[in-house]
């Protein structure tokens, strides 16, 4: 199996993570709104589950557009300097606010580093993802060693991304995501005119850390 972009940009990131996640099947979460801070816990006993009490605590929730995650929060990782400078992009995950900093690679082609803040809680979240034909992928890290979200998405003529952020503690919370360059462009457009020769993106790739 291949690395995974962010595991090439953070080593610290082991195999052993990508495969925790193989064969989850996503569906949409209707209603979140918010990103995952770690796994679900565990701890519930099989009578709890047989009263459907803790499925009803999940639907609450999901109803109030919070969280699904029970996992305790990790610590908040500071912005990394050498970041600072690259091209910024904003836009929305869910409801939330989101500024990136993202720039080229200096080792990969067609790949981008980088950081991004929301507009809740403070930190940064670690970002590594690589594009090709209108294609977008991208992994994130919340605490610097562990995989906690994929980007996947197209790229429009404005060089602007949409598609989904995939919760990857719990693949059931799936939310939009949409994201444009705030100054330079650093995903490159992908050419939809009708007199180009491409009358549509091709899907995104397929996750790595899902075992594909």
């Amino acid at each position: 199996m291949s690395l995974t972009p962010l595991q090439k940009t953070f080593p610290a990131i082991g195999l052993a993570v990508a495969l925790a996640f193989a064969g989850a099947t996503p569906a949409l979460a209707a209603g979140a709104t918010e990103l995952s801070t770690g796994p679900v816990a565990a701890g519930a006993t099989a009578e709890a589950e047989g009263l459907g009490i803790n499925q009803a605590i999940l639907d609450g929730e999901a109803r109030r557009g919070s969280s699904l995650s029970t996992g305790a929060a990790p610590r908040a990782l500071a912005p990394r300097p050498e970041y600072a400078t690259l091209p910024v992009y904003v836009g929305k995950v869910g409801d939330q606010p989101v500024r990136l900093r993202i720039g080229p690679k200096p080792d990969e082609r067609d790949s981008v580093r980088g950081e991004y803040s929301t507009g809740r809680g403070p930190g940064v979240r670690l970002l590594a993802g690589e594009y090709e034909n209108g294609a977008f992928l991208m992994e994130e890290s919340d605490d610097g060693t562990r995989v906690s979200g994929n980007w996947e998405g197209t790229i429009d003529a404005s060089g602007a991304v949409r598609g989904t952020w995939t919760d990857a503690f719990n693949p059931a919370i799936i939310l939009p995501f949409f994201i444009r360059p705030l100054g330079e462009l650093v995903i490159p457009p992908f050419d939809m005119r009708p007199d180009s020769g491409v009358t549509y993106a091709p899907p995104p790739p397929k996750s790595s850390i899902k075992g594909w």
